[in-house]
């Protein structure tokens, strides 16, 4: 009897912790419109040809109190192959062809974590993607999302918003290059 409601306790006790986390992704370009084949440039972009292939992407960090983990934010788009140029804040939507606008938030309990993030992202002024994460919209019970670390948590937001962008994985150790 004790364990069964031991077990229903904790079930519920973890069941009711959540955190609100919502992706729209961005469609990639069509490479046949002309101004997207205009940003790219020929042979891939600085890692290589993979990914985003060095498009330009501008990002206007919102200048809010605890803004917090920009470089995180933008090591996660450079792994992408983006080519990233950071705006000032008010810069306008339309001062390049792709820009993200970017917002997180920290808190503290027991280390730093990510408290909320929003991005969003405007291809020629058009809202194309957005991401929204917020560890405070939790139920009650349980909320285990402040052990996370804020860089993984905003690599999982990039990966959903830019999906499949990441580079391939390395060859395993120990095998031949292929011969040229």
């Amino acid at each position: 009897m004790y364990k069964t409601l031991l077990a229903a306790g904790l079930g519920l006790l973890i069941t009711a912790c959540s955190t609100y986390q919502a992706v729209t992704p961005v469609d990639r370009p069509d490479r046949t419109d002309p101004l997207v084949a205009f940003q790219v440039p020929a042979g891939g972009g600085p890692l290589g040809n993979y990914g985003a292939n060095g498009t330009l992407l501008c990002v206007v960090v919102n200048p809010v109190t605890g803004n917090d983990f920009v470089e995180s934010f933008l090591s996660s788009l450079r792994r992408r192959n983006f080519e990233v140029k950071v705006l000032q804040a008010q810069t306008s939507i339309a001062a390049c062809p792709v820009v993200a606008l970017y917002t997180a938030r920290s808190a503290w309990y027991w280390t730093a974590y990510l408290n909320s993030a929003d991005i969003t992202v405007f291809r020629n002024g058009d809202r194309v993607g957005k991401a929204i994460y917020n560890a405070n919209r939790s139920a009650g019970g349980l909320n285990l999302s402040n052990f996370v670390q804020p860089s993984s948590k905003l690599d999982e937001l990039v990966e959903q918003l830019f999906p499949g962008m990441l580079p391939p994985p390395p060859p395993p150790a120990g095998t031949a290059a292929p011969a040229a």
